[in-house]
């Protein structure tokens, strides 16, 4: 039955990529600057990687439904166990259509811009980020294969893909000892035991040493000996204020890690957090991004899918903006929307 799948999805494939090639469709995705917003895996286990394609086992139990993801590749997929299938946008969450996924069916998209393309036109258009929903009584299952017609992009190695960015990685610790691991080729941005304000101190999950470090592409290469317990989430920074640089100060960083829960309108409250910036004047610097972890160090992020980092001159100015008005009515409207999330401030390194 396997090689029937795999016979469908290779026709599927060509078609697909044909069509890719053509349109111009990968030039967006390509483009070095294209950073996603959105949690890249459009699968739960990837089976096979290689420079021109990447394939996926993507199941869904009767009634789950997964967080938005962003599809940066045309992709097809053959569905191994049929059900019925509600698409939902990342950006509010809400209900866009639904469509019956039988056994045995094979369909392919391309990506148009912000939108996927059914290229037989059997579904409307919906956009590359979104989140689905099997809404159907029995488990659903596909193998579903992305295509990389225009460029030798690796998926998985966004160091590759981001040759241009620095990405951040949040480091944190249970003990002083692990918390000297040696990120070779990292450059620390901040590194301390925590200073989490008291009403937040009960939100670190134990963990009591923290950094937060900047690796450039030779140190994204390179895989540290990580501490079992230790939590590891690397992310390419969305920049949103930039913080700068202040001589002589020791600056606190304030690092969220959130983990949403799947009918969360992730979009608004990214938005939303991104809006404090402008309302909080001691938010001096605010940066953010989806998991990048490398392929098989995923489960060292602890189940966390964004860091949010916030910059602020002292503890003093952290306090004030815990307790500003915008803030506490941005936190009354995010926390119904999460499944975990946790707190941890460490000081800028001098």
């Amino acid at each position: 039955y396997l090689a029937t799948a795999a016979a469908a999805m290779a026709s599927a494939v060509v078609v697909a990529a044909e069509a890719a090639t053509e349109s111009g469709a990968c030039a967006l995705v390509d483009n070095p600057s294209r950073i996603p917003l959105y949690m890249p895996d459009v699968g739960t286990t990837k089976l096979h990687e290689d420079e021109m394609s990447v394939v996926w086992n993507l199941t869904i139990p009767a009634g789950t439904r997964l967080p938005p993801h962003e599809h940066m590749y045309d992709y097809s997929f053959h569905v191994l166990e049929g059900s019925t299938l509600a698409v939902y946008s990342g950006q509010d969450g809400k209900h866009i259509f639904s469509f019956d996924a039988p056994t045995g069916h094979t369909m392919s998209f391309k990506r148009e811009g912000e939108m996927m393309v059914d290229i037989t036109g059997a579904i409307p258009p919906f956009p590359a980020v979104h989140g689905v929903k099997n809404v159907g009584e029995g488990n659903y299952r596909e193998m579903l294969f992305e295509t990389k017609p225009c460029k030798s992009v690796p998926h998985g190695e966004y160091a590759r893909r981001y040759d241009n960015e620095d990405m951040r990685r949040i480091f944190l610790a249970k003990d002083g000892a692990a918390a000297k691991t040696h990120h070779d080729g990292a450059k620390i941005l901040a590194n301390s035991e925590n200073v989490n304000d008291e009403t937040e101190k009960k939100f670190t999950k134990g963990y009591t040493h923290g950094m937060l470090l900047s690796l450039d592409a030779s140190a994204r290469d390179r895989t540290p000996d990580i501490p079992v317990d230790a939590l590891v989430l690397d992310f390419y920074p969305q920049l949103v204020k930039d913080a700068g640089a202040e001589e002589g100060m020791k600056r606190v960083k304030h690092m969220v890690l959130v983990r949403f829960k799947p009918e969360t309108p992730v979009g608004e409250m990214v938005a939303g957090y991104i809006g404090l910036t402008t309302k909080i004047s001691e938010m001096k610097g605010f940066e953010w991004g989806p998991i990048a972890n490398k392929l098989g160090e995923e489960e060292k992020a602890m189940g966390f899918q964004y860091g949010f980092v916030t910059t602020f001159n002292s503890e003093a100015d952290r306090t004030a903006y815990l307790v500003h008005e915008a803030h506490g009515e941005y936190v009354n409207e995010l926390v119904p929307n999460l499944e975990d999330f946790m707190v941890f401030d460490v000081l800028e390194a001098q």
